[in-house]
């Protein structure tokens, strides 16, 4: 069996998908050749956030050169990265495994719920990536938001991020240096591609935050800011973090 946990953290786009059509694609502007497929998305395994929808679309995918050519009608795992975003989703395949060895086992125990082979493996990857992650930020914090405000004096253009600020009410100051009970943390609230998986706070969402410093001209509009796809977590993965440490 390939190594599961390493393409599931190499490979921000993980499912299960049957080909549909050689040398096509869903989008108009990315390029075909033989190794570019159309893969109907029959499970998903993982996608970020922005992307958790994709569950029964089609998809372009770009198989990797180092993989068997596929066929019409064939189903694999695919573990992919983005490529291009638009009308569709266009991905880069960066391995594959056998749709069969990532399915759960037909029979299990009487009241036993069925297995998943590869949720064991995906805690593993959170697990190292909160705690990787955790050790890069400035401040992580517990804390809801109060309040969301839109920064005035932000200058439209491409690629533009929409700065956005969010006030968040502090319970529980696991690292960095905070004073008071109230912390603003600046977001790009736009959904062009350079800024779709930046967590967009939404009001009262409460969870473990994972704070970066602001630099610049940023610093004048508040302290801290999101700047991951990972920089929000559920609160519980508290534990988590600590069970690393140490």
């Amino acid at each position: 069996m390939p190594d599961l946990k390493r393409l599931l953290r190499a490979a921000p786009f993980g499912f299960v998908g049957t080909v549909e059509r050689l040398g096509a694609a869903t989008m108009a502007d990315v390029p075909v050749d033989a190794r570019t497929a159309v893969v109907r998305v029959d499970r998903v395994l993982q996608a970020p956030p922005a992307f958790g929808g994709l569950e029964g679309s089609s998809v372009t995918l770009q198989t990797a050169p180092d993989e068997p050519p596929l066929t019409p009608g064939a189903s694999a795992a695919f573990f992919a990265e983005g490529l291009a975003f638009g009308e569709s989703v266009a991905l880069r395949e960066v391995g594959r495994a056998p749709a069969d060895e990532l399915e759960a086992p037909l029979t299990q125990a009487p009241g036993q719920a069925p297995a998943d082979p590869v949720a064991d493996l995906q805690e593993e990857v959170a697990a190292e990536r909160v705690r990787e992650h955790a050790a890069e930020a400035d401040a992580v914090i517990l804390g809801r938001v109060v309040a969301l405000a839109k920064v005035a004096d932000t200058r439209p253009g491409e690629h533009d991020p929409d700065w956005w600020r969010a006030t968040l009410r502090v319970f529980h100051v696991e690292r960095g240096d905070l004073a008071g009970d109230r912390v603003e943390v600046l977001y790009a609230n736009s959904l062009d591609v350079m800024w779709r998986a930046v967590p967009k706070p939404k009001a009262s969402q409460g969870g473990m935050w994972l704070l970066h410093a602001t630099e610049g001209e940023l610093r004048r509009l508040a302290p801290f800011q999101l700047m991951h796809p990972e920089d929000l977590q559920p609160t519980q993965r508290l534990e988590l973090l600590r069970g690393g440490e140490g």
